[in-house]
C-alpha cells in the first residue's frame, strides 16, 4: 500500500456552497486547475441548509478556508455576511466568490464576466445590437442583465413569474446605467412576444436543473423561433428540456458549461492572485469540454 501524500497540513481548502449541490462539478473543475498550475490547494462541496447559511458562513470564515463560490440559493443573501463586497458585487446586489483573508470575507461576482465570455467564445457572436430576453430575476440574471446593459444590447426583457423582483433589476439598470429594460410575467402575452422576436434567449432560473429536469421555464407548448439562440445556464443536465424544444424548433443551443468554466477560471485567479497563462485557459477548456462529453 502506498499512502496517500496529496493532501497534507498545508493544503489550503476552498469550495462551494449551496443547495443543493450534489450536481455540481466545480470540484472536477478547481481541482484540475490546482494540479495544472501546481498549486496545494483542494475544492470540496458544502451542502449548507437554507436557513444555515450564517452558521456556515461563520464556520468556513473561522476553519481560514481560503476562498469559496457560492450558489443557488444563497448568492444575493450572503451579501449580508460579506465584510468588503466589491463594486461590481454592489451593483449586481449578489456575490458567487468569497475570499478569505486576514480574518475578513471579500465579495465578488464573477458570474458576468464569465458568461460574457463563454458566450462570446461560443456563439462567435457578442450582444451589440441584438434584442435579448432573460427568463429569472434573481442572482445570475441580475449580473448577466448588467453585462448585457453595459455592452450596448439593443433591448432587453426580464420574464419572471414575480414582477417585483424583475422591476427591481430594471430600476437598478436605469439608476446606474441610464438603460431602459422591459419587464413581464411569465403568462402575460408580451412575455410570449418579446420571446418571439428576441435574438437571444437566456434561461437563468433553476427551471430543469437535476433532478427536476422535466421542469422548463416557459410552457412545454411554447415555440421557439429559429435561428434564434438560446443560452441555458444550467450544465446538468448538458441538455435540459427547455434547450431540447429548442433545438428541435431549429435553433443554436448552448448550456451553461462555458460560463461555469470562465467564472471557475476568475474565481481561482482571485484566490490565488495571479492571472492564469491564456495558454493554458486553452488547454484547461479544451480538456474541460472533452471531459463533460461536449465536443
Amino acid at each position: 500500500m502506498e499512502f496517500d501524500k496529496r493532501i497534507t497540513g498545508k493544503t489550503n481548502i476552498t469550495g462551494v456552497i449551496g443547495n443543493p449541490v450534489e450536481h455540481s462539478i466545480s470540484p472536477q473543475l478547481h481541482n484540475t486547475i490546482f494540479k495544472l498550475l501546481n498549486e496545494n490547494y483542494i475544492y470540496v462541496p458544502f451542502l449548507v441548509e437554507k436557513n444555515s447559511l450564517e452558521e456556515a458562513v461563520k464556520g468556513l470564515k473561522a476553519s481560514n478556508v481560503k476562498g469559496f463560490n457560492v450558489t443557488v440559493p444563497f448568492k444575493k443573501k450572503i451579501m449580508n455576511f460579506i465584510d468588503e463586497p466589491s463594486k461590481e458585487a454592489i451593483m449586481i446586489g449578489a456575490v458567487n466568490t468569497v475570499k478569505n483573508e486576514c480574518g475578513k470575507l471579500f465579495g465578488y461576482n464573477t458570474d458576468a464576466e464569465g458568461f460574457a465570455r463563454a458566450f462570446k467564445n461560443e456563439t462567435g457572436t457578442d450582444f451589440e445590437n441584438k434584442n435579448i430576453v432573460v427568463i429569472g430575476a434573481g442572482g445570475s440574471a441580475r449580473a448577466i442583465i448588467v453585462k448585457l446593459a453595459t455592452e450596448e444590447a439593443n433591448s432587453v426583457c426580464i420574464i419572471n413569474r414575480t414582477l417585483s423582483k424583475a422591476d427591481e433589476i430594471s430600476q437598478l439598470i436605469k439608476k446606474n446605467l441610464n438603460y431602459d429594460i422591459k419587464c413581464f410575467q411569465t403568462d402575460e402575452i408580451r412575455a410570449v412576444e418579446n420571446l418571439s422576436n428576441a435574438d437571444i434567449i437566456i434561461n437563468a432560473t433553476s427551471a430543469g436543473l437535476y433532478p427536476d429536469t422535466e421542469k422548463m421555464p416557459v410552457s412545454p407548448s411554447y415555440k421557439f423561433t429559429r435561428g434564434q439562440i438560446v443560452f441555458d445556464l444550467i450544465y446538468n443536465p448538458i441538455k435540459t428540456k427547455f434547450l431540447q424544444c429548442a433545438e428541435n424548433d431549429g435553433c443554436k443551443i448552448f448550456n451553461g458549461l462555458g460560463m461555469l468554466f470562465y467564472q471557475g477560471i476568475l474565481s481561482n485567479e482571485i484566490w490565488l492572485q495571479r492571472k492564469i497563462e491564456d495558454e493554458k485557459v486553452r488547454q484547461l477548456y479544451k480538456e474541460f469540454m472533452n471531459d463533460m462529453g461536449t465536443k
